[in-house]
C-alpha cells in the first residue's frame, strides 16, 4: 500500500521543459554568444541543477549568469509557465485527502523550485523536497536517503518522473516509478519499453491506477 508518493517537477507538474530551455537560451546567448549549447545539448544536461549546466557549459562559476537565469526565471513564467498541467491539482488533492505524503525530488535548484511552486501555488502540497546537485543527477541516491530517513517501506513508495532518467532512478533504488507521458516532451516509445504498464498519457490514468495501490 503506498504511503509516500514524490514527484519530478519538469514536464511532470508543469509543462516547463520548454519554459527552462527558453531562460537557459537567454542566458547562454548572452554570456556565450555563436559559442551556445543547442537546446538537446542542455536538455541531456538537465540531471544537474541550473547553476550545474550554467558551469558545465560555460567552463566555471559564473554568479552573473546564475543571477540572470533566476530573474528571467521570475520574468517568464507568466508567459512560458502559467499554470500546472490540467488534473495536477485534483491528483494533490485526491493524494492528500487519502492521507498519503507527498514530496519533490528534482533536479532543479531549490531557488527556481521554490520559484515555480509559489507561482503555480502548488508548494504547500508536499511534505519534503529534495533538490539538485551542481555536479549530478542522483536521484536513487536521494529516493534511498528519503525512505531511510521516513522509515517506509520500498513498497510503500512511488516516485511520479516523465523521464527515462527517472525510470532508471527508481529500478536503482528498488522502488516503483509512474511514469508522466503527458508532456510533449514525453518520450514515449523509450519510456514504455524500460517501464511497461506504468506510463500513462493522461493525470486522470495515472490517479486510477495509483487508487489501486492505495
Amino acid at each position: 500500500m503506498l504511503k509516500c508518493i514524490a514527484f519530478d517537477f519538469d514536464g511532470t507538474l508543469a509543462d516547463s521543459v520548454d519554459f527552462c530551455l527558453q531562460v537557459f537560451g537567454r542566458v547562454f546567448q548572452k554570456y556565450m554568444g555563436d559559442k551556445a549549447p543547442d537546446q538537446e545539448a542542455i536538455y541531456q544536461n538537465f540531471g544537474m541543477n541550473e547553476p550545474g549546466v550554467i558551469r558545465f557549459f560555460m567552463g566555471e562559476e559564473n554568479h552573473g549568469a546564475e543571477n540572470d537565469f533566476y530573474k528571467l526565471h521570475r520574468e517568464l513564467h507568466p508567459e512560458y509557465c502559467p499554470a500546472p498541467f490540467a488534473g495536477i491539482i485534483e491528483l494533490l488533492d485526491f493524494l492528500k485527502s487519502r492521507g498519503v505524503r507527498l514530496g519533490i525530488i528534482t533536479g532543479r535548484s531549490e531557488t527556481t523550485c521554490n520559484i515555480s511552486l509559489d507561482f503555480l501555488k502548488l508548494k504547500d502540497y508536499f511534505d519534503f523536497f529534495y533538490y539538485g546537485d551542481f555536479a549530478c543527477n542522483d536521484k536513487a541516491g536521494q529516493i534511498q536517503n528519503l525512505i531511510e530517513e521516513s522509515g517506509i517501506a520500498k513498497n510503500e513508495f512511488a516516485y511520479v518522473g516523465d523521464a527515462v532518467s527517472d525510470v532508471v532512478a527508481c529500478q536503482k533504488a528498488g522502488v516503483e516509478c509512474f511514469v508522466a507521458a503527458w508532456a510533449k516532451s514525453a518520450r514515449i516509445a523509450e519510456l514504455e519499453k524500460l517501464n511497461p504498464g506504468l506510463v500513462f498519457r493522461t493525470v486522470e490514468s495515472m490517479q486510477n491506477a495509483i487508487k489501486e495501490n492505495l
